[in-house]
């Protein structure tokens, strides 16, 4: 069951394509774990 979903700007989508990939796939990772759970400590770290 999915919360909400994500959508990026533009701008984010080409901040985010300039990391690291360790990075990318640790905020990607949570951003879909936030959508799938109802953690308000996992959604502030976002």
């Amino acid at each position: 069951m999915r919360y909400f979903d994500t959508k990026f700007l533009e701008e984010a989508d080409e901040f985010i394509s300039q990391l690291n990939p360790k990075a990318i796939r640790k905020i990607l990772y949570n951003i879909d774990l936030a959508e799938q759970t109802n953690d308000p400590k996992l959604f502030r770290k976002l």
